[in-house]
């Protein structure tokens, strides 16, 4: 039986991010733990927890160490955590969630502060591709995640004008090729997905096509690395996006890893 563990903190955010859990939990046919870092447990949270039906486990220590620790075991498939004001934490070195979610080795859901009630059901997913390796393996790992239940996937795909393929005077007809010849190349694992496409800058557009698609969730595979002149889109979704995300790191599969000097490392 897999797990997903919902890390819940002394704040408002605790009741979105159990549901949300519960909504990822159902996602890859899992249960859901209640966890609580601290030497003395808030009432709310405890309160959180058992208006959730879960229960809840406290531990103390260091943070970051513990949820690490805490994701280590195999049946552990995915942590999911709030990030209140996240504008304001992407630019803070000391915040939990994004120390934490450079150095997970399992895949971590945030749940912006936006999302004040939860998403109990999630039926419909944004995924980024690039075109590269490392997008296109995240989306494998999406769908080997959810095959236990029954969800759309919606394809993100952001030409530079640089890069723009050229298209003759049948507009229409090769635009739809491309299209399918595009998803077929990238998206072997999920034939029913779709594909929407802009021109333009990634970070820029992903968020419209977030707003215009509905979905209940947007995915994105990363490599973990939040420098400067890094993970745009990331960055963006994590400031923005009024609905959770889902981070796949690079480590999960080895097709995840790029070769050198494929790609721009600014862009995922």
């Amino acid at each position: 039986m897999t797990k997903v563990l919902a890390a819940i903190t002394n704040d408002s955010l605790a009741p979105a991010v159990l549901a949300t859990a519960r909504a990822i939990a159902q996602l890859c046919s899992g249960t859901v733990e209640a966890l609580h870092v601290s030497e003395d447990p808030d009432a709310a949270v405890a309160e959180a927890a058992r208006g959730a039906g879960m229960t809840l486990h406290t531990t103390a220590g260091e943070p970051v160490d513990v949820l690490v620790r805490a994701t280590l075991t195999d049946e552990v498939t995915a942590i999911v955590l709030g990030v209140p004001d996240v504008a304001r934490a992407t630019r803070r070195a000391d915040s939990t969630a994004l120390q934490l979610i450079t150095v997970l080795e399992k895949p971590a859901v945030l749940v912006p502060q936006e999302v004040a009630a939860g998403h109990e059901v999630i039926s419909r997913i944004l995924v980024p591709l690039d075109g590269r390796a490392a997008s296109a393996a995240a989306l494998d790992e999406l769908v080997r995640f959810t095959a236990g239940a029954t969800v759309e996937i919606v394809v993100a795909h952001v030409h530079e004008e640089r890069a723009l393929p050229a298209f003759s005077n049948h507009l229409a007809h090769e635009v739809r090729s491309w299209s399918e010849e595009f998803l077929a190349r990238n998206c072997p694992a999920a034939p029913n997905a779709t594909l929407e496409s802009r021109v333009g800058e990634p970070h820029e557009h992903v968020l419209e096509i977030l707003l215009h698609s509905g979905c209940d969730l947007v995915a994105l595979g990363w490599s973990q690395d939040l420098a400067a002149g890094h993970a745009a889109v990331v960055r963006r979704m994590l400031a923005d996006s009024p609905v959770p995300v889902l981070l796949i790191p690079a480590s999960r599969s080895p097709a995840l890893s790029p070769p050198p000097g494929d790609g721009d490392p600014r862009r995922v």
